[in-house]
């Protein structure tokens, strides 16, 4: 299937695989490209344990990125976050900096103004694709020389954007008022889902949860089996912040973060809504993480994800967990989506 998408990024199926941090790794990012994909390096990719050492943040990222290119000759891409200010923007500009001296080919880059990287990176011959949460986000991206941008809902798994759109409302409008190629993320999980974005005007997906679930992805295995097993409903949206007020989960941002964060329901979310009457919001939850111990990575996220920790974390989840029902490789997934959205097309043909 090619579409503006697949001609840019010079892949063969119009697949981006989402950054997820600590989960997107090296193998999974090579498994996704050789596939005919476009695999992302996350946040903490191929990490263990939280550092607060910038340079090694930078040389851990710098180590991955070698690793990936020893996996594969195909394109890829790094996820490059921008961050407000402090330590944050350190790292975030460090990892830019090691992106360019690395010469990799594509930055997917999200979070922040895209005035801030986008003529860096596109200088150093980096196609540069955005994430937005709301149509003034993409033409902002588009106005700043991204090639591409993901309209991203609040459907999808971790931190989603400012604003609550869900992505099959947010696409068409995304895609109405840009001139270049939008990806659908959120939620995306399959081949109709594929078939129906690109009715809605988008020219490719941007897979997360997915992928989580697959035997190259570094995420522990009660993770990826909570995944399988979790159906619709599963998943609830843990807003940002105080609404209002300037807390932790703000991150210095705005004063009253309109993000979320999406999660898998568990015992201890159900505890903490019945506690506060459902007003459980990032500060809260992550008021009531069990403090990490240093060998299950030194921060609650890693924790969860990477190390396995029920008792203690959360863990990051879209809503179309009810669309996946086992581990499979990245491969497969790859396969799968395409045969589905073939499938689509011929069925829609039909009507």
């Amino acid at each position: 299937m090619k579409t503006r998408i697949t001609e840019v990024l010079g892949i063969e199926h119009p697949i981006v695989l989402a950054a997820m941090a600590w989960v997107t790794n090296a193998e999974m990012v090579a498994a996704v490209s050789n596939a005919g994909g476009l695999g992302t390096l996350g946040p903490n990719a191929g990490a263990t344990q939280v550092t607060k050492d910038v340079d090694e943040t930078g040389e851990r990222f710098r180590d991955q990125i070698k690793k990936v290119k020893a996996l594969t000759d195909k394109p890829f891409a790094v996820n490059l976050v921008v961050s407000a200010a402090g330590l944050e923007k350190e790292f975030s500009d460090r990892c830019r900096q090691v992106a360019i001296e690395e010469q990799v080919p594509v930055a997917i880059v999200s979070q922040g103004n895209p005035m801030a990287y986008t003529g860096i990176l596109k200088n150093a011959g980096m196609k540069v694709i955005h994430v937005c949460a709301a149509v003034k986000h993409a033409k902002k991206a588009e106005e700043a020389g991204a090639d591409a941008v993901v309209a991203s809902g609040t459907d999808g798994g971790g931190h989603s954007g400012f604003d609550q759109n869900t992505t099959f409302c947010l696409v068409p409008q995304v895609a109405g008022q840009v001139n270049i190629p939008v990806l659908a993320g959120g939620g995306v999980a399959d081949g109709r889902q594929l078939v129906a974005a690109l009715a809605l005007g988008a020219e490719g997906i941007y897979v997360g949860t997915r992928f989580i679930a697959t035997t190259e992805s570094p995420a522990h295995e009660d993770y990826k089996k909570l995944i399988v097993a979790s159906r619709d409903g599963d998943t609830f949206a843990v807003r940002h912040g105080t609404m209002g007020k300037v807390g932790p989960g703000d991150k210095g941002f705005t004063a009253g973060r309109r993000g979320s964060m999406r999660i898998i329901v568990n015992d201890k979310l159900r505890e903490l809504m019945a506690e506060h009457a459902g007003m459980v919001n990032y500060d809260t939850l992550m008021g009531s993480a069990k403090p990490p111990e240093s060998y299950k990575g030194g921060s609650a996220t890693a924790a969860s994800l990477v190390h396995g920790d029920v008792e203690g974390g959360f863990f990051a989840a879209g809503q179309g967990v009810g669309l996946i029902d086992k581990i499979i490789s990245c491969r497969e997934v790859v396969e799968k989506i395409m045969k589905e959205a073939e499938e689509a097309q011929r069925r829609v043909s039909t009507f």
